[in-house]
């Protein structure tokens, strides 16, 4: 148990929402991770019922769910929780909250990125409470990994998720930044909002190293 935070670093959440979903990586995900809790938002059931998932929450106003298959969970161990179709929160923003209730180190989030680029733009903007509460919670898909940093950090190049990282400014500005281990280092820079400059860099050394004073780093992992 993290004292600070009351967190439970063992707990490790899945959230399957209503974006673009690779089953084969989501079943690969699900076999590896050993999640302890899998809470599912919407259209996110489609894929947790192809696959079979046992899940603990299912939630949403479900509007693309299909009636027959929302009914085949009434019998289960999961929860259904129903919202209203008109709210101020998207069932992935609901997803988050319910997920940082159960106390956990660590969330996954699965289907928040796709076609919709408003969509995947909230999400990343979700991580936020996450971050604040310090929970380590990230965006997954096959190409990419997804999550915010508001303090120094290490990537190792034999556990990147991909080839390329890219850093961009969540806040405004990045004080004081400086790469080190990178094929296009750092040194001391201010990044502002509005700057492509730490675009698609890679790892040289085994291990990376992210160094900056203040701001709010989006960091993606990713891979073509």
């Amino acid at each position: 148990m993290n004292k600070s935070t009351g967190f439970n670093n063992q707990n490790k959440i899945l959230i399957i929402t209503g974006g673009c979903i690779c089953e084969e990586f989501l079943k690969s995900l699900v076999l590896n991770e050993q999640y302890t809790i899998i809470i599912v938002a919407d259209k996110g059931l489609l894929a947790a019922y192809n696959l079979g998932l046992e899940v603990d929450f299912i939630l949403g106003d479900f509007d693309s769910v299909p009636a027959n298959l929302l009914s085949e969970y009434k019998n289960s161990a999961s929860k259904i929780l129903r919202f209203p179709s008109k709210k101020d929160k998207t069932d992935t923003e609901i997803a988050l909250e319910l997920a940082l209730e159960q106390k956990p180190g660590i969330i996954d989030l699965i289907g928040a990125t796709g076609s919709r680029m408003d969509h995947t733009m909230a999400n990343i903007h979700l991580l936020m409470p996450a971050l604040e509460q310090r929970v380590n919670a990230k965006i997954l898909d096959p190409n990419n990994k997804i999550y915010l940093k508001n303090q120094s950090f290490t990537i190792k190049k034999d556990e990147q998720y991909g080839d390329y990282i890219s850093l961009l400014p969540f806040s405004s500005k990045i004080e004081e930044l400086t790469l080190r281990g990178f094929k296009y280092p750092l040194d001391g820079i201010t990044l502002r909002a509005g700057s492509s400059l730490a675009i698609s860099n890679e790892i040289m050394d085994e291990v990376a190293y992210v160094e900056f004073k203040e701001g709010i780093l989006v960091v993606f992992e990713t891979r073509d």
